[in-house]
């Protein structure tokens, strides 16, 4: 007996478009709320914002990652609805006044809308987690049905014959439940043949493994999808297993390049053909050098300057021909494509491209030929482009330049005997170094006059053992010679981004970056003007400016930290897909831009260099219809989010074995932190040795109570007497709050980080970033901690410094870093 249905049915695909192309429905891919799974988003192109979705009624199925088909509603009905269900959350715990229903309806989305139909899902429906629930965390309902994947006819299974981790018969039992890592993923539903044979006897067991599971299907009348256990990836905590766990979350695989693929690389050892030396523009003996991290194999860019008359200069970025390589519809790249990017975990690199391609026939090394794709300017004094080339080269590098090579040179400093130079003078290498800088000087200050925003982000640097331990965690610190090449890279891609455009309006591949998101950016300008530093927030230059009138550095991080959380990431695009006027890169300011740098580790790179060639040939076509390129823009974004995500989540858990193994062999971890703001029932923290961002929840704090002081924007907390916040009080404290949630035990409450908006200026740093900004806070800029010993009272606002513990849970997948605030009452 089939039941009503729990979704709306999906409109037909053909539908859809028609309805798309009459503005009655919208596309766009949908992202989820980390700390609300209730709430989701679409961003689509054709609108001046996000489309609200509220609750999993109105997604209709859709997971993280689809790309959907939005249907508009009533923006009030949905509000009104979502403000009432707050409102009871509210209620359970102390109310709820007017004033915080005022605030809540500031922040009412534009669009609100319900999914209609799923336009593609997300890659890989595979997804890491562990076997069932226990009933707190998500109930799962007792009325779910299963059907054979095999046949179409549906049994209907008694609520009491489903697994949800409470002792009982299994006789005839017939779902086990499979509980994701990601929050944002639901419950699954795992018919028992689609299980380990054990996995009903052993719940103890397999709650303590990672396992991997594919999403398979999901019946429009079930509350949850159904699917099936893939494989065992291994036991909890253990970084190998959870870099697994990660990638698969992520949609990457680490697996070897295909045997059809490989077919397509030329055999070795391979020379440049004759034919080449004819069709190209002959660099061989320019002084062109690579300036990368030390660490870097696949060299991508070089550059190389020429003094001219009257001041100017000659300026070259060149650029691997990847492309020579990697033709169009062969299987080497259909594989590139699929792959969209080298993903950079902390241990090792994920590539896009065969390592001999990568490490090899493309990478500019030293004292070899290599094919290339140039872009050559005149340029006087100042870094004013007076005159561009494009076109296909032949390069052979005289050195491999590490950023601190370049960087002693910059200080006044020699280049070390490290950095071997052939053929050429060292002293003249030095001079194109200095060169090079005073340009990048230039255009620097210019991009930031005009406009340019800058919320620097850097890297999480370990140094790891024999064993793949992490030994050591540092902050990478970028310098003036990050700065030079992150200059002539950007103009690069402007150049390239101009020239695209012109000969292809509506097939060009270009770069977005969309201006953040409203009620966000509404919020962190209220935080600014309560913080006693008013900001205008209109353009990015109007932000820049505001950063630029804060006198201290440190307060500007700070400052920074909460300004990253309005900004969005930014996307491919096809030309012919959007209004003109969205083209526009909000950071960099800049009416076109595109990605052309890093073509061995990009894949759009590598589409847009075909498109360069084309128009350098002057074709009509560049060889892609426009539908081509939105699908490889929309590839290329989900493989780029996918692979930033990892990245990051790989960093953190490394950062969480670093801190697991300090507390193991040094004792507790207690380090100084800064109180980022304040709000009444919260505060946010940045510990900046780690770059640590957390919010804290009062009521997962021993406090006899709390109050809030709009006027200042500070907090009061009343510690209870002797109390000591740990992992097991705070497990304590959220037993007797009746299982609400707290700091301690729901990372969905922590706060949103940089990695989820914003991404570089530039995004040709190679290796992981941390999405975090680092800041070192001086004594006398500090707000005084204050504390009364007789009520047992700590004052709290922003620039606040406090002493917190640091705890982690590696039993946890992934695992988590707790961080509790010392209560300063304590005796030592």
């Amino acid at each position: 007996m089939r039941r009503r249905p729990r979704f709306a049915p999906f409109l037909s695909p053909d539908e859809i478009e028609k309805q798309i192309k009459k503005d009655a429905l919208y596309r766009g891919i949908l992202r989820i709320n980390k700390r609300n799974r209730s709430d989701a988003y679409v961003t689509c192109e054709n609108l001046e914002g996000d489309i609200y979705i509220h609750r999993e009624r109105d997604r209709n199925r859709a997971l993280e990652g689809d790309l959907v088909a939005v249907r508009l509603l009533d923006v009030d009905k949905v509000w009104k609805s979502k403000v009432e269900r707050d409102r009871k959350k509210k209620e359970e715990k102390d109310g709820i006044s007017a004033i915080q229903l005022e605030e809540e309806d500031k922040t009412k989305s534009k669009y609100c809308g319900q999914v209609v139909g799923i336009i593609s899902r997300a890659e890989s429906q595979t997804v890491a987690g562990n076997g069932g629930s226990n009933g707190k965390e998500e109930k799962p309902e007792e009325d779910v049905e299963e059907q054979d994947d095999e046949e179409p006819v549906d049994d209907e299974v008694d609520g009491k014959q489903v697994n949800n981790g409470n002792e009982r018969s299994h006789e005839n039992i017939r779902l086990a439940w499979f509980k994701p890592t990601d929050k944002r993923t639901p419950l699954v539903a795992i018919p028992i043949r689609h299980v380990p044979a054990d996995f009903l006897e052993n719940q103890e067991k397999y709650n303590s493994l990672i396992l991997l599971a594919k999403i398979t299907r999901w019946p429009i009348d079930s509350q949850h999808p159904f699917g099936k256990i893939e494989r065992e990836l291994g036991p909890v905590g253990n970084v190998k297993v959870e870099t697994e766990a990660i990638l698969a979350d992520n949609n990457i695989k680490e697996v070897p390049f295909t045997d059809k693929a490989l077919k397509g690389l030329p055999e070795t050892p391979w020379k440049i053909p004759q034919g080449e030396y004819q069709k190209r523009r002959d660099l061989r003996e320019y002084r062109i050098f690579t300036i990368d991290p030390a660490t870097a194999r696949d060299l991508d860019d070089a550059l190389h300057i020429k003094p001219l008359e009257n001041g100017q200069f000659e300026v070259g970025v060149h650029i691997a021909d990847v492309s020579h390589f990697v033709r169009d519809h062969t299987p080497l790249d259909t594989e590139a494509r699929s792959r969209g990017t080298s993903t950079y975990l902390v241990d090792r690199v994920i590539p896009m491209l065969p390592s001999l391609l990568c490490e090899e026939l493309c990478s500019l090394n030293p004292g070899v030929e290599r094919l290339a794709f140039s872009v050559i300017w005149k340029m006087d004094g100042e870094g004013n482009v007076l005159e561009t080339w494009f076109g296909k080269s032949i390069i052979k590098s005289c050195a491999k330049l590490a950023y601190s090579d370049a960087q002693s040179v910059i200080e006044g400093g020699e280049l070390p005997i490290t950095a071997t130079v052939q053929n050429h003078e060292v002293n003249a290498v030095k001079k194109d170094i200095l060169h090079l800088y005073q340009l990048s000087k230039h255009m620097r200050k210019r991009r930031f006059d005009n406009g340019a925003l800058s919320i620097g982000s850097v890297r999480l640097s370990f140094t790891l053992d024999d064993d793949n331990e992490p030994d050591s965690v540092n902050i990478y610190e970028t310098k003036e010679a990050n700065h030079l090449i992150e200059e002539f890279m950007l103009r690069a891609n402007m150049s390239v981004a101009e020239k695209i455009c012109q000969q292809y309006p509506s097939e060009a591949l270009l770069r977005r970056h969309a201006p953040p998101i409203e009620r966000r950016l509404e919020e962190f300008l209220r935080q600014t003007e309560e913080l006693g530093y008013p900001f205008e927030g209109h353009s990015a230059g109007a932000l820049q400016a505001s950063f630029d009138s804060v006198e201290s550095e440190d307060v500007k991080a700070v400052l920074r930290i909460l300004a990253i959380k309005p900004m969005q990431r930014a996307k491919y695009f096809c030309t012919g897909s959007i209004d003109i006027a969205k083209y526009l890169h909000f950071a960099l300011n800049v009416p076109l831009y595109t990605h052309f740098t890093s073509p061995i580790r990009r894949y759009a790179d590598v589409m847009v260099h075909r498109q360069l060639q084309a128009a350098l040939l002057n074709k009509e076509h560049c060889g892609y219809t426009m539908k081509t390129v939105q699908s490889v823009a929309l590839q290329c974004n989900r493989k780029k989010d996918g692979a930033k995500n990892a990245q990051d989540q790989h960093i953190q858990l490394y950062l969480s074995r670093f801190l697991y193994r300090l507390q193991e062999t040094q004792g507790p971890i207690v380090r100084s932190a800064i109180v980022l703001l304040v709000a009444k029932d919260a505060f946010e923290i940045f510990v900046p040795e780690y770059a640590l961002e957390k919010r804290i929840y009062t009521d997962s704090l021993p406090l006899e109570r709390e109050a809030f002081n709009a006027t200042d924007m500070s907090l009061s907390i009343y510690w209870k007497e002797g109390a000591v916040l740990n992992r097991e009080t705070a497990d304590q404290i959220r037993r007797e709050n009746d299982g609400k949630k707290s700091e301690s035990d729901d990372s969905d409450r922590e706060a949103n980080g940089a990695d989820d908006y914003v991404e570089e200026a530039e995004d040709d740093a190679e290796g992981p970033l941390s999405g975090k900004t680092a800041l070192k806070i001086p004594d006398n800029m500090l707000e005084e901690n204050r504390l009364d010993d007789k009520t047992r009272m700590q004052y709290l606002k922003a620039f606040t410094r406090l002493d917190v513990l640091i705890q982690v849970d590696m039993d946890r997948s992934p695992p988590v870093v707790h961080i509790y605030p010392v209560n300063p009452f304590l005796k030592k």
